[in-house]
């Protein structure tokens, strides 16, 4: 989820947090400080992103969501964030600060997971990466309840309480909504694959943007990718649109790359395909994961979108290997 969002809800939760009813000896400063840490904690875990910034173009997927999306390494992250507040607020409870950074940083991974692009949520011990593919990477409706809630409880303060309590059960509804929306339109794709009688290895749906109801059907083969674009409102046959795998002799030469070998770990369904580029030979591999409608992107009056997280291999006649690149940025020669 992107990090707008990330603070959002960070920021709506803490203010929950912060409205609950309160013993008479405790202080005001203590609802503001584990506010201010709350936000703060809910968008920690994307430090990873400092991690590849001179390790090469691979590094924006390579280290993204790994350690510090860790569920079983976030205890100890959590202590980072409580160590500062514990040094520079007035709050000097550690075992209460350390459980609202952890609070923060586990709703970070939560909102992660629930989108397709995988979280390796059991990091070290696994580099697998999970996914529920229930909302898209950024949701504007989903934002806007976070913002309308926001800003509804900062011009009624009276009324702050009800107000995250409400939005916080609209945030809950809007997920479930999703989930239950995923779980239908991965019954569909799978139902749809089985009457075309395709031998399937792996089988996603996964969420488009701008609607919990626009879904994207891919169906992973031993020859190729099949994908499909649909609704679940839509009464029509899913129809698909397959994606064979290039083969040939050069793309065999591939195959025991390091970078391509990590690449398939990554890419949950991998599509390759091999053409000319004067007197060059490309074997490119592309995840089919990250394709979006291109009607809708049409009818929004956006131009075609290509497909980020490309790794290609080039060629000279004679089969010898020249550079490699990932989403056109050299990684190697």
């Amino acid at each position: 989820m992107d990090n707008i969002t990330h603070s959002l809800t960070g920021a709506l939760l803490a203010k929950y947090i912060e409205a609950r009813p309160t013993a008479p000896e405790e202080k005001r400063m203590y609802r503001r400080t584990f506010f201010w840490l709350f936000a703060l904690s809910a968008n920690i875990p994307d430090i990873d992103v400092l991690f590849g910034v001179f390790d090469g173009p691979l590094s924006s997927i390579k280290y993204h969501r790994g350690i510090t999306h860790s569920l079983l390494f976030s205890p100890l992250f959590a202590l980072f964030p409580a160590a500062a507040f514990l040094a520079f607020s007035k709050v000097k409870n550690i075992r209460l600060l350390w459980i609202v950074a952890l609070l923060g940083i586990v709703v970070h991974i939560f909102f992660d997971l629930i989108t397709p692009f995988g979280t390796q949520i059991l990091s070290p011990l696994s580099e697998t990466r999970y996914a529920l593919d229930w909302m898209f990477i950024i949701d504007p409706f989903f934002t806007l309840i976070l913002v309308l809630g926001l800003a509804a409880g900062k011009l009624v303060p009276t009324k702050a309480r009800i107000i995250t309590s409400v939005s916080v059960a609209i945030v809950t509804l809007y997920v479930t909504a999703a989930a239950f929306n995923q779980s239908v339109a991965r019954i569909m794709v799978r139902e749809a694959a089985g009457k075309q009688g395709i031998q399937w290895t792996r089988i996603s749906a996964l969420p488009q943007p701008l609607s919990m109801f626009s879904w994207q059907g891919l169906v992973q083969t031993e020859q190729g990718v099949w994908q499909t674009f649909f609704s679940v409102f839509d009464d029509a046959p899913i129809h698909f649109k397959e994606f064979p795998h290039a083969l040939d002799g050069v793309i065999a030469n591939t195959v025991e790359d390091p970078d391509l070998r990590w690449y398939l770990t990554f890419a949950r369904h991998p599509s390759v395909r091999g053409y000319r580029e004067g007197d060059r030979h490309v074997v490119e591999f592309r995840d089919l994961m990250f394709s979006v409608n291109e009607e809708l992107l049409q009818s929004l009056g956006f131009a075609e979108r290509s497909l980020p997280f490309v790794l290609a291999y080039q060629y000279d006649g004679a089969g010898k290997l020249l550079e490699v690149r990932f989403d056109g940025e050299v990684v190697k020669r």
